[in-house]
């Protein structure tokens, strides 16, 4: 099922994921070898003065992120923790391979955080009809967000 999934996921054109800083970063670094959130991108911005890690020295994966394809959310005009990752296939197939590795890691944490998370991409993967007329799968935005219900907010 695994490889059927990869399968699936590589004919995407580009997934826009919104997800937590923290679960991005987990997810970036088991992928791409390296990640911190306040990195929106993948290059060097000497324009702006901001250092971005280059995936030649410092990624073991190239994820490709350039200017825009992260983009850290707000509300009330303050950053809430929350951003869109604007995701190709290549980087969707890379980060299952990961995080089906990493389920099965003897740390606790980074094989439950893997788990869940493979299983969440899975979700969307199972959404995908590979069938379908090219185009139906760009501008599709899926939230990783395991919210509890309202009435247990206070």
């Amino acid at each position: 099922m695994h490889n059927e999934n990869l399968k699936v996921a590589t004919g995407v054109s580009y997934l826009t994921l919104v997800c937590h800083e923290d679960t991005w970063t987990f997810m970036a670094i088991l992928a791409f070898g390296t990640w911190k959130p306040t990195w929106t991108d993948s290059v060097t911005r000497s324009i702006t003065g901001t250092r971005c890690p280059t995936y030649e020295d410092k990624f073991t994966q190239n994820p490709n992120l350039p200017d825009g394809r992260i983009t850290k959310l707000t509300e009330g005009g303050r950053q809430n923790g929350m951003q869109k990752v604007i995701l190709s296939g290549h980087n969707l197939a890379q980060l299952l391979v990961s995080l089906q590795a990493g389920s099965v890691v003897d740390d606790a944490t980074t094989s439950a955080c893997s788990n869940r998370l493979y299983r969440k991409l899975v979700d969307f993967v199972d959404l995908v009809d590979p069938d379908a007329e090219a185009g139906k799968t760009t501008g599709i935005t899926f939230r990783i967000d395991d919210s509890i219900e309202t009435n247990h907010v206070q």
